[in-house]
């Protein structure tokens, strides 16, 4: 187990929402980084003892990451305010994050960091080593669980965030497999200069992570945007499930959330899985398509596959103009899971219009990646597959 320290305004709240995450396992508010030993509550009140109110958080780290953490707590706090959150103010309401193992500092950094861009301005949140930290008083410990309708600064929509992201995690967790984990691990190359280098996996199949998602598909965008910066691939899978819900009631809406949250979108079934669904469906009933050559042209090659593999929902429709384009602008192109998504998506669009397909494979026969081949002709009988394989 290890320990992180977060100051997030009262520690009523704060303490009562970090302690909903599943890997949090105790939870201790009490006084940090003040110049008083041992003080009591009625001492930091006065704010004159440099103290502030924090939440000491215990967590597995085999359950929930450091870095997870640090972004659900920016969650919980503006974290450009300065000595105060909500109706609370006086410098023991500042914000902060501090550690005990000096190892947790670059990831304390790095979220820090993605938070300040994200805001475009110098954040007014503390981050360093804890100097001193002193339990508070035994009734503000689980002061909310006590007391539920207790005062908490944290709205009721942070809190709900809270528990549906949580119980979303939990449920996935429940459906997990050991074994399933380490297949999975391997099959998805998550090894060191692999595709999905570092991507980690709790065993879940897919079935599962769709029961899942069909059980919280009314959550928040919030959580879905939380579950998205997970380390854990399937809860990644679960908000793209549940952005396809959203989706269908609201279009424009959920294709504008899932163009500005490409990031966590880093693997290929979590592209496969969704961008025909939301992106792909929504082209198809608008003339603008640059959307997806503007994809094509970004140096993230998850983002590339993102683009040519939405042409799916348009060949469905009989539409193959901007699949013959990308296809073309991608015949240098050296990855393998870029030449298995343009050869499978020439597949499809042979499904429909087989004289379409062969005159493009004749024209670029020359250039074509020979994976991007194999995928192609799949459907052909073996003496056309001989003959274009030959030439």
């Amino acid at each position: 187990m290890k320990q992180i320290y977060f100051a997030g305004g009262c520690f009523w709240g704060t303490e009562h929402y970090m302690g909903t995450f599943e890997g949090a396992t105790e939870t201790v508010v009490g006084y940090a980084n003040g110049e008083l030993a041992d003080p009591t509550y009625q001492q930091v009140y006065t704010d004159r003892t440099g103290h502030v109110e924090c939440v000491k958080v215990t967590y597995d780290e085999g359950i929930i990451s450091l870095a997870t953490l640090c972004r659900l707590f920016f969650r919980s706090i503006n974290p450009l305010s300065i000595n105060r959150q909500g109706n609370d103010c006086g410098t023991r309401y500042r914000t902060g994050i501090y550690w005990t193992d000096e190892t947790d500092r670059a990831v304390v950094e790095m979220v820090y960091e993605e938070v300040q861009q994200a805001y475009g301005e110098a954040l007014a949140v503390e981050k360093g080593p804890l100097k001193s930290f002193y339990p508070a008083e035994e009734y503000h410990q689980d002061y909310l669980v006590k007391n539920p309708e207790g005062y908490c600064h944290l709205s009721l929509d942070t809190l709900r965030m809270a528990r549906d992201y949580s119980g979303i995690v939990r449920g996935l967790r429940a459906a997990s497999n050991v074994e399933k984990k380490a297949v999975l691990q391997r099959f998805f190359k998550t090894g060191k200069g692999e595709y999905g280098e570092g991507d980690m996996f709790l065993g879940v199949v897919v079935p599962e992570t769709r029961k899942v998602a069909k059980a919280f598909k009314a959550v928040s965008y919030e959580v879905i945007e939380a579950l998205l910066e997970s380390e854990w691939h399937e809860c990644r899978l679960c908000a793209l499930l549940i952005l396809i819900e959203k989706y269908k009631k609201a279009p424009e809406e959920a294709v504008q959330f899932y163009l500005s949250h490409l990031k966590g979108i880093n693997n290929w079934d979590l592209v496969d899985l969704s961008a025909p669904y939301i992106l792909g469906d929504f082209l198809d009933g608008h003339p603008d398509h640059s959307v997806l050559y503007d994809l094509a042209h970004s140096p993230v090659m998850w983002e590339q596959r993102i683009a040519v593999v939405s042409t799916l929902m348009l060949i469905r429709h009989g539409h193959f103009t901007d699949t013959i384009e990308l296809a073309g602008m991608f015949l240098d192109t050296r990855h393998d899971l870029m030449q298995k998504a343009v050869g499978w998506m020439l597949r499809e669009v042979g499904k429909r219009d087989k004289p379409l397909l062969v005159s493009f494979l004749n024209a670029h026969k020359a250039a074509l990646p020979r994976t991007t081949l194999r995928y192609a002709i799949e459907r052909f009988d073996a003496e056309e597959r001989k003959g274009f394989m030959a030439k």
